[in-house]
């Protein structure tokens, strides 16, 4: 079975009991959005930049398309071709185009490609879309939501090294709100510890931006909810 990605770590965990990310949780949705633009920049076809100025908020970054999609990410296809646009890309415009667009085409399409990428290895199945849904759901099996588990008590707590997927991971689940159903009060609070040890070290530069982005990326999105709300 091969490794899963970063992005196929955090859907495996934030979906539903359904097979669904609920459109009423944006810190869940946001958070996949960030997983797939972290994952592409670690595989260094998109690089991820501090802008002119700052935009509400939020933190003024841009997002490039710098190489070609690597085939073994064929799965963020839609939001890789989504980006490139020949010229970059401000947060702001790429959260209003995945969130705040109508028919939510974009959103559901990344989602979609997400899931099957799953169901073709056997570590989700597909299930039909609800009534007035635009994307399918998968519901992961329980072999693949331990496997995630299991990696992430490996590498947080127990004296490993912590590779930058999984520290990005925690992060994300940790501001979606996730990691509380599946970590004790404890855990949370020893990966937590963890983690503030790793970005006050000289090798957690990366680790402490991706946190920085995704705590940006929330507060664009808690603006625009309170100014189109």
């Amino acid at each position: 079975m091969k490794d899963l990605s970063l992005t196929q770590e955090y859907f495996i965990c934030a979906v539903n009991g359904k097979g669904k990310l609920s459109g009423f949780n944006v810190d869940r949705l946001v958070c996949l959005l960030a997983s797939g633009l972290l994952e592409l920049q670690l595989s260094g076809c998109v690089s991820i930049e501090e802008g002119k100025k700052r935009i509400l908020s939020g933190s003024g970054k841009s997002v490039s398309v710098t190489g070609p999609l690597p085939e073994e990410k064929v799965f963020l296809r839609p939001l890789y071709d989504y980006l490139d646009q020949g010229k970059p890309l401000k947060t702001e415009k790429i959260l209003e185009d995945y969130y705040y667009s109508f028919s939510g085409k974009r959103l559901n399409a990344l989602i979609g490609s997400i899931g099957e990428s799953l169901a073709r290895e056997g570590l989700a199945q597909a299930a039909e879309p609800g009534l007035f849904e635009g994307v399918g759901r998968f519901l992961p099996t329980r072999d693949a939501i331990n496997r995630v588990i299991d990696l992430v008590r490996s590498e947080l707590l127990e004296e490993g090294e912590v590779t930058e997927d999984i520290a990005a991971l925690v992060i994300l689940l940790e501001k979606s709100g996730v990691i509380r159903e599946y970590f004790s009060r404890y855990e949370q609070k020893e990966m937590k510890e963890r983690l503030a040890a790793i970005v006050k070290s000289p090798e957690g530069t990366l680790v402490k931006e991706m946190l920085d982005y995704v705590n940006s990326m929330l507060d664009m999105i808690a603006v625009f909810i309170a100014v189109y709300t």
